[in-house]
């Protein structure tokens, strides 16, 4: 497997990528930066996230914070290694990478074990789109080795009841979303549509960041449109 270090999400992390799988990209970023501006942290944590992937995510979450206890949750053991790797590069000890499939979450983790989840799962059904002859992207943008319900179904086995569950997703299953969020009981905190150019009018959004919660009795929040590309 034929590797390289990336410094995108900061440039004082080196995150193992690989040309032969799916990359962590804008939505990385975008998921990081909707948690960071929309979850309270306390001072000792735990975090999951489901599909880490080559761990973007939960290695910038370890080391932004430290006292808490980040875990991907990863079916493809390649990408694993590599997460693997990258955290003992930049000497994080508070991470680490589990090979599960999260259809089979319950043989895993006990349940309510995390106080945050977060996910950023393949946004397409099989039979829609063009499927990549990559069978490792294959898997992280279309739902073969696991469907949305998946995704939720295992973020309420794993959530504390007061936890937060942080989703983000393409803008044409915002409904399913909304559907499965509340067969699993969950209630929405706040929900932020993504635009990618704010120069474009009258085009749809591009993906919708979520938060979910079980305990969440206020009304929800709606909040302000973000752009990828801002107007100057």
């Amino acid at each position: 497997m034929q590797k390289r270090h990336d410094t995108i999400i900061d440039p004082e992390l080196k995150i193992l990528q690989s040309d032969d799988a799916f990359c962590y990209s804008t939505d990385t970023i975008l998921l990081l930066e909707f948690i960071k501006a929309n979850y309270s942290f306390p001072d000792i944590f735990k975090m999951a996230e489901l599909g880490s992937g080559t761990g973007g995510l939960c290695i910038v979450a370890a080391r932004q914070n430290p006292s808490a206890r980040v875990t991907g949750i990863e079916l493809q053991r390649p990408l694993n290694e590599l997460a693997r790797e990258s955290a003992r590069i930049n000497g994080l000890e508070n991470v680490e990478f589990k090979d599960a499939d999260l259809r089979e979450i319950k043989k895993h983790f006990y349940p309510e074990t995390f106080n945050l989840v977060a996910a950023n799962p393949p946004y397409f059904k099989l039979g829609t789109g063009r499927v990549n002859n990559n069978s490792k992207k294959a898997q992280a943008k279309h739902e073969i080795k696991c469907t949305l319900a998946d995704v939720f179904a295992a973020a309420s086995h794993l959530l504390k009841k007061t936890g937060a569950f942080f989703l983000i997703h393409h803008y044409s299953r915002i409904f399913d979303v909304f559907s499965l969020a509340s067969q699993n009981k969950f209630k929405l905190i706040c929900f932020q549509p993504v635009y990618v150019d704010e120069s474009e009018k009258d085009v749809n959004a591009s993906h919708c960041l979520f938060a979910f919660c079980k305990s969440y009795k206020k009304e929800p929040a709606v909040l302000a449109p973000k752009y990828i590309i801002k107007v100057k």
